[in-house]
């Protein structure tokens, strides 16, 4: 009798544990289903969106925490330059995952700032990188500078989606593999 009753617990809890995390899926496709709704990017959700947001909800809840601060004092200016060139405001959010909106990030491939510019792309993009001053830092300049790439990335792909590919991977390489599919 003892052995059916831990048994069944086991079993309760696991049921329990089963509902709550389909409860949290559901919670996160029908959220990422309105935002999508209203969105020119595409914001589904599926297996592979998962661990992005397990990472931000388990792992890393100081940087949520730091990063809620730090909006306050960027995304108005990122808003505000992405709309002076009549981009998505959606874009915004790229910052995160580039920089978690810390300008003095530095990748392990040495993009920097908070749109993690290449030296290359940056100096392309007008931001002047020199051992005393490095424009990638600069809030203001690298955001207009990621607003004009953004315009540029648009007009040769258009597809936000694209954007956002070329943007991570560099617009030859994507092209390449767009190439390679068709």
């Amino acid at each position: 009798l003892k052995l059916d009753t831990a048994s069944s617990l086991n079993s309760s809890s696991k049921d329990v544990i089963h509902e709550k995390n389909n409860y949290l899926l559901n919670i996160y496709h029908e959220r990422l289903e309105f935002l999508n709704a209203k969105s020119p990017m595409d914001l589904a959700y599926n297996s592979k969106v998962q661990p992005f947001i397990d990472s931000y909800l388990k792992r890393n809840k100081e940087l949520i925490s730091r990063m809620q601060g730090l909006k306050e004092l960027y995304f108005p200016l990122f808003e505000k330059e992405l709309d002076k060139y009549e981009l998505p405001l959606e874009l915004k959010y790229l910052a995160i995952v580039e920089s978690a909106l810390n300008p003095r990030a530095r990748s392990h491939s040495g993009a920097t700032g908070l749109w993690q510019f290449m030296y290359l792309t940056g100096k392309e993009y007008g931001l002047e990188v020199t051992s005393y001053i490095d424009d990638r830092q600069n809030p203001l300049k690298s955001t207009q500078a990621a607003c004009e790439y953004f315009v540029k990335l648009y007009d040769m792909f258009g597809d936000w989606n694209l954007v956002l590919a070329a943007y991570n991977g560099g617009p030859g390489y994507l092209q390449r593999k767009i190439n390679s599919v068709g």
